[in-house]
């Protein structure tokens, strides 16, 4: 465990670095956000539920779409900060430049799911649009999440491609 706890926020030297990380963290602050408003509504019902006896209609409905907006939103900034867990056990005993490798072998892994995700969410979004799919309790169409989370998936991709080409070169060593 060589690593710093808190790795510092600076934004990458070349163009396309510096766009995908403004644009992560534009998506991190999105997802806090919702979160925040998740945590609000929450806090909201449960007041009600102890005061007027009620919770509010369909919270956790809202609970569950946000958090997997919020959640998906955070991930490409988890990619461009390298703050994703990893797991050296057994990489411990490498040099940095193998371990520069295998960390970028493994953003091509992830961008390649990340890409697959996507595009199976894009063909998901369309059927459940079609289809007309709707929450229990309140009626909200499934799709409208599933609209939100799709560009969160290709920002990851593109993040973990670019990390993944960084690895390589030796800039992220």
């Amino acid at each position: 465990m060589s690593e710093p706890i808190a790795t510092p926020v600076c934004a990458p030297p070349d163009p396309v670095g510096r766009a995908l990380f403004f644009l992560s963290r534009a998506f991190a602050g999105a997802g806090g956000l919702v979160l925040l408003s998740v945590a609000v509504m929450s806090v909201a019902s449960i007041g009600s539920r102890v005061f007027v006896g009620t919770a509010l209609l369909g919270d956790f409905e809202l609970v569950q779409i946000g958090s997997a907006i919020a959640v998906t939103a955070f991930l490409p900034w988890g990619q461009m900060r390298s703050s994703h867990v990893l797991v050296d056990f057994f990489t411990t005993g490498v040099s940095p430049r193998w371990r520069a490798r295998l960390d970028g072998v493994g953003a091509l892994l992830l961008a390649a799911c990340a890409g697959l995700v996507a595009w199976r969410m894009a063909i998901g979004t369309v059927g459940l649009k079609d289809s007309g799919e709707t929450s229990m309790l309140l009626g909200v169409p499934i799709w409208y999440a599933y609209a939100c989370m799709t560009p969160s998936f290709l920002l990851l991709a593109a993040t973990a491609l670019y990390t993944a080409r960084t690895k390589f070169r030796g800039e992220g060593a």
